[in-house]
């Protein structure tokens, strides 16, 4: 979390910025999405900003006709900084695993609100790091063993579900989009959640 002269730079503070702006409804459309719905980022509203209000949802990306689960957003998240930092199209499916309401919001209000609250550059660099810590999380994932990869992912999940006990999966989680995300078999990671489960360290 980065703080400039005490105050916290995070998505709660994004939040409030975008949210008490007096323009925020005419830049922002609230959905209740059912869960399995799809957004493609290549045909619909390719560049939105979104928040998530409540629900679960995974980010899917294709390369060489093979989809990878590279992460899950839940209650209080928001999804999409890459498009803000950059012009060009991202190639991604964002789907619901539950019931999720969302807003969808306009990139260009978000930069405009960011850039006249004069926060501009921390929140930028938030981002960045946000970015940063994401890809060198995924980047050291892949470098573990199958095994490891799903016990850390299932930390990982753990720690977006303030008040759980360690190891918990979101019941909204099936064992492929678990798999999806570890990149090893469904077969593998079902085999891997029950010794788990036996050895006491999954609820």
């Amino acid at each position: 979390m980065l703080q400039t002269l005490g105050v916290e730079i995070d998505e709660d503070f994004l939040k409030l910025l975008l949210f008490s702006n007096e323009s925020f409804d005419k830049y922002a459309k609230k959905k209740v999405l059912t869960a399995k719905t799809v957004i493609d980022s290549r045909v619909t509203d390719n560049r939105s900003f979104i928040y998530i209000e409540k629900g679960l949802t995974k980010i899917v990306a294709s390369h060489n006709a093979k989809e990878t689960t590279v992460s899950f957003s839940g209650d209080g998240e928001f999804i999409g900084f890459a498009s803000l930092l950059s012009k060009e199209n991202n190639q991604y499916e964002m789907e619901t695993i539950s019931e999720t309401t969302a807003y969808f919001i306009d990139p260009y209000f978000v930069l405009n609100v960011i850039d006249a609250s004069g926060w501009g550059t921390s929140i930028l660099l938030k981002f960045i790091d946000n970015l940063t810590q994401s890809a060198n999380y995924y980047g050291k994932l892949n470098l573990l063993r199958a095994k490891e990869k799903i016990a850390a992912s299932l930390l990982h999940l753990e720690s977006k579900k303030q008040g759980e006990s360690e190891g918990y999966l979101p019941k909204e989680i099936c064992h492929y989009d678990l798999a999806s995300y570890c990149q090893i078999t469904r077969e593998y990671t079902t085999k891997m959640l029950s010794q788990f489960e036996e050895e006491g360290s999954l609820n």
